[in-house]
């Protein structure tokens, strides 16, 4: 049975440096596997995705665990949902999920990952300064995810408001889209060692 983590992305424009830093001690005191960084372009003026860009700044911290990068969530709800079909496909049964997030999204992660990730999850939160739109925001986007986790069919349209409130569009530049596969099939790849 295999133990698997799962980093949580946010906004490029957002330190997403100083959140990898604070998550990377985190992820070396589990016994994980490897670790699903989730996270899509959230940034339009980055043509890389926040899995990407985190993959990027834990290699200079972290030499261990295998990395695999999930870079088609744009909502929390994605990044879990994405992040345990990748698990899935790459460990086959996953005893243990371990979630990393910040503490203004810890509310909202736990209750998706108990929806999404059943009893096997536990989540794990870091200090992160965020903006005051996004705490304000919170609240609602908890409110938001919650119900379309219970309701998949509405999937298409939190992802359209998530790309639009983003300032991205559905597609990445060119040289940097691989693949984009079904709702629950995302595309990945393993980060380079």
């Amino acid at each position: 049975m295999r133990s698997v983590g799962i980093v949580c992305g946010y906004d490029l424009n957002d330190g997403l440096h100083d959140y990898v830093k604070s998550v990377a001690p985190l992820i070396e005191r589990e016994n994980l596997d490897f670790v699903i960084l989730s996270g899509g372009r959230t940034s339009p003026q980055s043509h890389h995705s926040e899995a990407w860009v985190m993959a990027g700044h834990l290699r200079e911290i972290l030499a261990s665990p295998e990395l695999v990068l999930e870079e088609h969530a744009m909502t929390t709800l994605e990044n879990l949902i994405f992040a345990r079909g990748l698990a899935e496909h790459h460990a086959g049964v996953v005893a243990r999920f371990v979630v990393f997030c910040d503490r203004v999204h810890q509310r909202k992660v736990a209750a998706l990952a108990k929806l999404i990730l059943g009893a096997r999850a536990i989540v794990r939160s870091v200090d992160h300064d965020v903006t005051h739109r996004v705490r304000f925001f919170e609240p609602l986007s908890h409110l938001i995810e919650s119900v379309v986790a219970r309701f998949p069919r509405l999937r298409k349209y939190l992802r359209a408001a998530a790309i639009r409130m983003k300032g991205v569009s559905g597609t990445p530049p060119a040289a940097a889209r691989p693949a984009i596969a079904a709702d629950d099939e995302p595309h990945h790849r393993r980060a380079p060692p």
